[in-house]
């Protein structure tokens, strides 16, 4: 098997090559008219090859993705997978506001237009978005790699979900640790503004975790940690897959009584005391 990775995923480049897995590479330059123009540099006629890319706010990861796959494909090579590690925009996924669409369903359909041999997802936000991507798309889940680490750990006695959409993941949790769940409930005052405002069981003196399957502004987590720490919690962990900490999340965060915050390295993360990143690699050899 030869590993292509895009741009979006170059820091797990040393992470593959320490594990003596192989990787390819191809050149992307451009025309004095500025397209994109990308060559392999390697024969792949006939050879198994995975391209892994994550598809990033910026437009032009999905293009990458696009043409490079086209590339190998071309080039012949047998039955190319796709693994997505970060796939943005999958927080739209229906018409929010007359005149909007639904982007995040309009990639999950030209990532499935590719037809590849497989397509592997990691924690992807939206369902109906995992749906679109069609019925050989494989989700994976970073809930195992949290559990282990987590048990390695402190004890879990109640694992925290932020909202009512993180439920099912705080239940999956809960399972691979041994612990209980809570749900927190949340409402909306006034436009555009979310306030945590209760949870489904008493965390007084408990070890507690928050999970979520992404951190972006970091206000929901926020909200979910000073409602724990209000409520008594012993200690507060969180853990989300995805670290993409806009603005100043980061600093937010760090000024908060969380003991610990595990985010996977499906986007790459900037050194941080306050942050654990975990290593998707092995996940992904695995496939």
């Amino acid at each position: 098997m030869i590993h292509f990775l895009a741009r979006s995923t170059k820091h797990l480049r040393p992470l593959f090559v320490n594990r003596q897995a192989g990787v390819g590479a191809f050149d992307i330059d451009s025309s004095p008219e500025r397209e994109w123009n990308i060559r392999i540099n390697e024969d792949v006629k006939r050879k198994q090859v995975t391209l892994v890319g994550s598809i990033l706010p910026d437009p032009n990861s999905l293009f990458e993705i696009l043409t490079a796959f086209r590339v190998l494909r071309e080039n012949k090579s047998l039955n190319p997978f796709l693994v997505v590690p970060y796939l943005a925009y999958a927080r739209q996924d229906h018409i929010a506001k007359p005149g909007e669409a639904a982007i995040g369903i309009m990639i999950a359909e030209t990532l499935r237009n590719l037809n590849p041999s497989s397509l592997f997802v990691l924690d992807v936000h939206s369902r109906s978005v995992i749906d679109a991507l069609g019925p050989n798309a494989v989700e994976l889940s970073a809930l195992p790699l949290f559990a282990r680490t987590l048990l390695d750990d402190e004890p879990v006695d109640v694992i925290v979900a932020p909202d009512q959409g993180a439920t099912g993941r705080a239940k999956r949790l809960a399972e691979l640790v041994g612990a209980e769940v809570a749900v927190i409930e949340k409402i909306h005052p006034k436009p555009n503004v979310t306030q945590a405002k209760s949870i489904s069981r008493d965390i007084s003196g408990k070890h507690v975790v928050i999970v979520d399957d992404l951190i972006d502004t970091g206000g929901t987590i926020i909200e979910a940690v000073r409602l724990v720490s209000k409520r008594g919690a012993s200690s507060i962990r969180v853990a989300a897959t995805h670290g993409l900490f806009s603005n100043d999340a980061r600093e937010k965060l760090a000024a908060l009584p969380i003991r610990r915050l595990y985010v996977t390295n499906s986007i790459a993360q900037e050194r941080h005391p306050n942050i654990t990143v975990l290593d998707i690699t092995p996940m992904l050899l695995s496939l």
